[in-house]
């Protein structure tokens, strides 16, 4: 009861150190239950929805009709016809409406009832964007239908109208869902079929051997989705797998620092209290007895953050879960939260700071009690970074500086680890703007020379517009990495439209085989090497030579002359499939594939980039506080081992402007080194992010940071630091000019 009341007194002398150890374990507990269960609830979620609702595997369409007959029992396998429409409600307003399906991609009810006659049923987000509700009624194809109720579609959780605007707009985009019959009514109805594969296993395999039967058949797939490349499902994963990868990395890194936080502050006691500790083994305590003492600390920390952090985790569970039911369209049927989750969340911080203090604690009381009577075993040596760095050269200020990281090498790494990791916290919301910014202006505007692409259904081969040049495109797939799929493009050698250079700036026409750098990295290619590509519509394989590579950051391309890509295909040698050009043109309906305006493309990135604003201004907040944490625990560190030090200082005469000089800006180089050092870090963690989560995104993005977001975080960074040294300028003048006096007489 003794050495607890010890423990208490000597935690309330030194509150500000304890106190941060103890906000960044419950942050870490806290952000590591939060986040796991977040995601796990996302994927469960999503499994319940997709297996209660059988979300298909593939969508596809054919030129012609196709006998469904045998082909379930023969590929054990679901297919369904449905069907989809696009109706314009008011100028710039699109509603798509899907048939309600009864086998596949069936919907579910979030609010209201189910349809009847002459019902629509709209998704929640579109309704609640344009203040519809249930009851209402809209004017679609000159009919009446009566809202009755909301709903959900698995295979459109993430709604947006295309793969390109990459962010919902549900102002002016949503889907709905009528009864088979009405959708016949409309006039620009287009069918398609939906397969879903019974075994669960090698689900790529079976749709490539489902699509080769098709062929084989003579019949003509013009169009071919895989849900993994969808989207708008495949964004659900992008988002847990993201959660998941963030509720290691920032819990684990703020463990890290507490370990190496609280580790330092035990060192610093025990050698302090080293006459103490001497005269309880004097008195007849155990090394058990005072080893169990001092685990005390570790363990009260951990364990209340622990606790308290585990517990706030599991609170907002359930309202993070509703933030992502407002991005992502899915029944909330229950919430799921593990056990197993809450006990690592609280266990792991007391297991890993207990262990951690338990070595450094027995190392220290190795030390003889006579020994420690005597004022301990501080070793009076230099040690060898010290004496290769020659410091007599020196002035006095500047010696005495470099001596104070040099001698606490242990206190210098947990600023300069800190410093890091509040610089990637401060700077990886910028990153991603930076990187997004990049990849429009560096990439798709510097690209394309156009602002519309239209994509026919049907192969042409008369002459396009004026204005408008014609292309040809198939998507393939490397066998190299089977899982990546991209696009050749066959355009015309003289071709404005595309703008193409090499590394240097010079200007490359696409009349031989080009690669774009991004692809060329990750097949590994250089000019002259051979790709084998398979046409993912067709199955059909070709081989092809690498003649350039074009720096580009649009994304990942083959370009080849359009009359040399289409002998390849053996397809007429003037014939297109889209046109790329500067107006707006009107086709009729059913003749268009689709539509792409280089504009929306344009604006749903930047759409993207002002919604990461929250999350930047968020980061720059808690890298603050972070970095405030842990530069003012460090200086004070520094006062309190130089507390005789600073007391002399004043019986000399040093202003209390030099004094500050001498003691608080000691850390600068270390503050400045620990953010250059955290750049580059987060730039490489940022690439694996990005390159890990391109499968799910559609998209690879560069990382890249933009200079003024550089220029911005080293001023937050020396801002803080600039805080922590004024908050710390009164323990300064705290210290009594007797210090030095009270240290001589004893």
């Amino acid at each position: 009861m003794i050495l607890f009341r010890k423990t208490l007194r000597t935690m309330l002398e030194n509150k500000a150190q304890y106190l941060g150890a103890f906000l960044m374990v419950l942050i870490s507990s806290m952000l590591m239950v939060a986040m796991t269960l977040v995601a796990a609830n996302l994927e469960n979620l999503f499994n319940i929805f997709s297996s209660n609702n059988q979300l298909a595997d593939a969508e596809f369409s054919l030129a012609s009709e196709m006998d469904l007959k045998d082909l379930p029992e023969r590929f054990n396998a679901v297919i369904e016809q449905s069907s989809l429409a696009d109706y314009e409600l008011n100028p710039g307003q699109t509603l798509r409406i899907f048939s309600a399906n009864k086998q596949l991609n069936r919907h579910a009810i979030l609010e209201g009832r189910d349809l009847g006659s002459q019902d629509i049923l709209i998704d929640p987000l579109f309704a609640a964007a344009n203040n519809l509700k249930t009851g209402d009624s809209l004017q679609i194809g000159g009919r009446s239908y009566k809202i009755s109720g909301k709903m959900a579609l698995p295979n459109y959780l993430y709604i947006i109208r295309s793969k390109e605007e990459m962010i919902n707009t549900p102002q002016t985009f949503g889907v709905a869902v009528l009864d088979r019959q009405d959708l016949e009514n409309l006039a620009n109805k287009s069918d398609y079929y939906t397969v879903r594969f019974n075994s669960r296993q090698n689900i790529h395999e079976q749709e490539l051997l489902f699509k080769n039967y098709l062929l084989t058949r003579g019949l003509e797939i013009t169009r071919w989705e895989s849900t993994q490349d969808n989207p708008r499902v495949s964004f659900v994963a992008l988002e847990v797998q993201t959660l998941s990868t963030m509720s290691k990395a920032v819990p684990g890194t703020l463990l890290a620092l507490s370990v190496i936080l609280i580790a330092i502050v035990l060192k610093r006691m025990i050698q302090r209290e080293a006459v103490v500790l001497g005269s309880l083994y004097a008195l007849g305590y155990r090394k058990t007895e005072l080893l169990r003492h001092y685990l005390t600390f570790p363990l009260l920390v951990a364990g209340a953050g622990g606790i308290l952090g585990a517990l706030l985790g599991l609170a907002i569970v359930k309202p993070m879960v509703n933030f992502f039911m407002t991005v992502f369209t899915m029944p909330v049927t229950v919430y799921r939260y593990d056990n197993a989750v809450f006990l690592v969340g609280l266990l792991a911080p007391v297991l890993v700071l207990c262990l951690t203090s338990y070595v450094v604690i027995v190392s220290l009381l190795r030390i003889s009690p006579a020994e420690l009577m005597k004022g301990g075993r501080l070793s009076a040596r230099l040690n060898f970074i010290e004496r290769a760095l020659n410091l007599e050269r020196f002035n006095f200020n500047t010696k005495f500086q470099i001596r104070e990281q040099v001698r606490s090498l242990a206190r210098t790494g947990f600023l300069l680890f800190g410093v890091i990791a509040a610089t990637m916290l401060l700077l990886y919301g910028l990153t991603l703007q930076s990187s997004l910014d990049y990849m429009l202006q560096e990439g798709i505007s510097s690209l394309y020379n156009l602002k519309f692409e239209y994509i026919f259904k049907e192969l042409r081969v008369d002459a396009p517009p004026t204005g408008f040049e014609q292309f040809n495109t198939i998507r393939v797939t490397s066998p190299i990495d089977k899982n990546s799929n991209f696009y050749v493009v066959g355009a015309l050698p003289e071709s404005t439209r595309i703008r193409l250079k090499d590394r240097s700036g010079k200007k490359i026409i696409p009349d031989r085989v080009v690669i774009t750098k991004m692809l060329a990295d990750k097949l590994r290619v250089g000019v002259g090497d051979e790709i084998e590509i398979v046409n993912d519509i067709d199955l059909k394989a070709y081989t092809l030579t690498i003649e350039a590579i074009a720096d580009s950051s649009a994304g990942e391309f083959v370009f080849m002359p359009l009359e040399k890509l289409n002998a390849q295909l053996g397809l007429p040698a003037k014939s297109y499939i889209g046109i790329w050009g500067d107006q707006q043109l009107q086709f009729p309906a059913g003749v268009l594939r689709s539509t792409k305006s280089m504009d929306a493309v344009a604006a749903g990135i930047k759409n993207l980039i002002d919604q990461t604003s929250v999350l930047v201004y968020m980061l720059t907040i808690s890298a603050f506080v972070v970095g405030l944490i842990i530069i003012f625990l460090v200086t004070g560190m520094v006062i309190e081992e130089n507390r005789i030090t600073i007391s002399l200082f004043k019986v000399f005469g040093y202003r209390a402007k030099e004094v500050n000089q001498l003691i608080l800006d000691s850390n600068t180089l270390v503050v400045i080194l620990g953010y250059l050092i955290g750049v580059p870090v987060l730039l490489a963690t940022i690439t694996a992010l990005l390159q890990s989560l391109a499968g799910s995104m559609q998209m690879t993005i560069p990382a890249r940071l933009n200079g003024w977001y550089l220029l911005f975080g080293l001023i937050v960074v020396m801002f803080t630091y600039q805080v922590a040294k004024f908050f710390s300028r009164r323990k300064i003048e705290r210290v009594p000019i007797s210090e030095a006096l009270k240290a001589g007489t004893e």
